[in-house]
C-alpha cells in the first residue's frame, strides 16, 4: 500500500499507513522506509522525510543504501533547498553515484542555481559518459549562463560518448519470431517473404495515422 501511494505522490497517505504499520508492531526492513522516503520526495513532504530517515537510523538501526539518500536529495532539491542538499551530499557516507548527481543537476537546473548545476553535470558526466540526458542538461546551463562556446563542447563531447541502441522489433508468423533493427528498415526487400507481407501491412495501417513509411 506504501509503494501504491508513493507511485501516486500522496505522500501523507503513505505516512499514515507506515504509522499505523508500527502501530500494529510491524518491523519495517528498508525496502519499507525506501517506499516511504519515495512517497514524502514525491509529496514535498521535506520534514516528515527528514524524520523518518531519522527514525530508520536510530530506532530500527538500519543502514541507508544510496537510494534512500537518493530520496533526500531529490526531496530537497524539489522544495529549492539546493545548497542543502550539496552539503547533504558531500557529508554521505557512501559514495554519490550518477542517479544523485542527476538529480541534483535538474533540481539545480529548475531553480537557477547554475554553479552547483555545472558541477553536478560533470561529476555524473564523469560516472555515466554515456547518459545523453545529462549532457542535454548540461548544455542548457551553460548556454542560460551565455556560455555557448562550453555548450557547444559539451554537444561535441555527446556526440562522441554517446552511443544510443537502435530500436528492435519483433514480428510473430505462424510461432516464429523475426527480429530486426529499426535502422534496417530499408533491406526489407532481403528479408523473408512473409516478414515483408506482415510489416508492409503493418506499416500502411501505420501510415494512415502516423505517416511512417518503410521503403
Amino acid at each position: 500500500m506504501i509503494s501504491g501511494y508513493a507511485f501516486h505522490s500522496q505522500g501523507t497517505e503513505a505516512l499514515a499507513v507506515f504509522r499505523y504499520m508500527l502501530e500494529s508492531g510491524a518491523i519495517p526492513n528498508t525496502v519499507t522506509f525506501l517506499s516511504v522516503l519515495t512517497a514524502c520526495s514525491h509529496g514535498g513532504l521535506l520534514v516528515e522525510a527528514q524524520k523518518v530517515f531519522y527514525e530508520m537510523i536510530h530506532t530500527h538501526h538500519l543502514y541507508p543504501r544510496i537510494e534512500h539518500y537518493g530520496c533526500i536529495v531529490d526531496l530537497l532539491g524539489r522544495v529549492g533547498r539546493i545548497e542543502e542538499a550539496v552539503e547533504f551530499v558531500n557529508k554521505m557516507p557512501i559514495t554519490p553515484d550518477a542517479v544523485i548527481w542527476r538529480s541534483l543537476l535538474s533540481a539545480s537546473l529548475v531553480n537557477g542555481n547554475l554553479g552547483v548545476a555545472e558541477m553536478a553535470g560533470q561529476k555524473a558526466i564523469e560516472l555515466q559518459p554515456d547518459d545523453d540526458g545529462v549532457y542535454a542538461m548540461l548544455h542548457n546551463v551553460y548556454w542560460a549562463a551565455g556560455r555557448s562556446g562550453d555548450a557547444l563542447k559539451v554537444r561535441k563531447m555527446a556526440s562522441q560518448k554517446v552511443c544510443k541502441k537502435p530500436a528492435f522489433t519483433w514480428v510473430e508468423i505462424n510461432g516464429i519470431a523475426h527480429g530486426f533493427l529499426a535502422e534496417h528498415a530499408a533491406s526489407i526487400r532481403h528479408w523473408p517473404v512473409e516478414v515483408q507481407s506482415v510489416v508492409r501491412q503493418d506499416t500502411w495501417q501505420l501510415n494512415d495515422e502516423f505517416s511512417l513509411f518503410l521503403t
